[in-house]
């Protein structure tokens, strides 16, 4: 006699582990080329792109290459014994030193003082490096520890030298006007050789204060300075720092640098 059976139980329900949210890849990032021009026509996309690399030895090497030629078309076109004594006429003190020498002392300390002249203009890239250096360090304290911003220092140095980009712009301007000019002599290389400040179209003789200070409100250094402000406020790791506050910074920092040595410049 067989026994009863009940109904069948169901078979076990089975449990998969949950499978893990797929997240989409990040696009690949901007090449080199697409950086340097998105610095002039898109600088946050460039500047945002910094966070995953920021390498800045392009920028400054295109920069670099473009001021060397300056450098070298100045000491070729420019009568450097003639640019050094200019020089010292706008100086009270090299004045005062130049009257208190002898003649073969003036004549020495002049020739010595052009071949000098010459090796810093072939030096010039040399010189941006530094000073991207020291600009990069100002600037990463004044937004991490004033502003409580997150930027690292090689990519505060990344923002720095892709800012000073329209630089290029600046040199080749000035070498068409050193090859252009019947007496290259004439551009004021070092004070204002371009109609691009107000301080251009007054005389060096006259307010030195109020010419020194209008001399940095040139529209390249108003370029830079905009694209430092953009440029911190959008590499920051933690976007604390608005756009517009940023920019406002910058200015601030440079106000204050532009009367500084606006001060100097009574002085010396």
């Amino acid at each position: 006699m067989s026994s009863p059976t009940g109904p069948t139980p169901p078979p076990p329900q089975q449990y998969s582990s949950p499978q893990p949210a797929v997240v989409a890849p990040a696009g690949p990032g901007l090449s080199e080329p697409q950086r340097l021009i998105n610095t002039f026509i898109a600088p946050s996309k460039t500047f945002e792109d910094l966070k995953r690399n920021a390498s800045w030895w392009v920028p400054w090497l295109i920069s670099a290459l473009f001021a060397l030629l300056f450098g070298v078309a100045a000491v070729q076109k420019i009568d450097m014994t003639h640019f050094v004594q200019q020089q010292i006429e706008k100086s009270p003190s090299a004045q005062r030193r130049l009257e208190q020498a002898t003649p073969a002392q003036r004549e020495q300390g002049i020739a010595l003082q052009t071949t000098i002249t010459k090796v810093t203009f072939y030096l010039i890239p040399v010189f941006t490096l530094i000073l991207g250096l020291i600009i990069a360090a100002v600037l990463m304290g004044i937004f991490n520890f004033i502003l409580g911003a997150e930027v690292p220092f090689p990519r505060a140095l990344a923002v720095t030298f892709y800012s000073f980009l329209p630089g290029i712009i600046k040199s080749i301007l000035l070498c068409v006007s050193l090859f252009a000019s019947s007496d290259p002599s004439t551009i004021d290389i070092a004070g204002n050789p371009m109609p691009t400040n107000p301080a251009f179209f007054m005389d060096p003789l006259g307010n030195k204060f109020l010419y020194t200070f209008l001399g940095y409100v040139d529209i390249f250094a108003i370029w830079y300075v905009v694209l430092l402000g953009i440029g911190f406020a959008v590499a920051s790791s933690n976007r604390k720092v608005s756009t517009s506050s940023g920019i406002s910074a910058v200015f601030i920092a440079y106000g204050i640098w532009a009367l500084g040595a606006a001060c100097f410049k009574l002085i010396f």
